[in-house]
C-alpha cells in the first residue's frame, strides 16, 4: 500500500511538472507574456513603489531589445514616447522581454498605467 502511495504522489509530481513545462511554451505571437529575461537586453525593473530601477538605459542603434521585470505586487509595461511603442508589458511578479528597432538618439521610456507616469516612472534612453 505505502509503495502504491509513493508510486501515486510520483505520477502527480510528475504531471503537475508536464503542465507547468507546457504552460511556458508557445510560439511567438505577440502577445504578452511572462518569458524569462534575455541574454543581451537592457534590464529595468518595474517597482512596487512606481519607479524604473534604472532610470538611465543606453543601447547601440538597431535592434533594441528590453527586458522589464515588474514587483512583487504592482504590473507595469514599457513605453518608448518619441516612437509611441509598448515595448514590454509584465505582470505583478512576472518578467516580459520586447525588442524595438531604434534610431541613435535620446528617448523618453514610461509606464503608461494610469497614475504610474505622474508618481515618477519614467526615464531616459540613449542610444548610439
Amino acid at each position: 500500500m505505502a509503495r502504491s502511495l509513493r508510486s501515486a504522489r510520483h505520477l502527480v509530481l510528475a504531471v503537475g511538472a508536464a503542465v507547468a513545462l507546457a504552460a511556458c511554451g508557445g510560439g511567438d505571437d505577440g502577445a504578452t507574456t511572462d518569458d524569462p529575461a534575455v541574454a543581451g537586453a537592457l534590464a529595468v525593473t518595474g517597482t512596487d513603489g512606481l519607479k524604473f530601477e534604472p532610470t538611465s538605459l543606453e543601447a547601440e542603434a538597431g535592434e533594441v531589445t528590453v527586458s522589464l521585470t515588474c514587483g512583487e505586487a504592482v504590473a507595469h509595461n514599457f513605453v518608448i514616447e518619441e516612437i509611441d511603442d509598448k515595448v514590454a508589458d509584465c505582470n505583478a511578479g512576472g518578467t516580459d522581454t520586447g525588442t524595438v528597432e531604434l534610431e541613435a538618439g535620446e528617448y523618453t521610456f514610461y509606464c503608461d498605467l494610469p497614475g504610474h507616469r505622474s508618481a515618477g516612472m519614467e526615464g531616459t534612453l540613449t542610444v548610439a
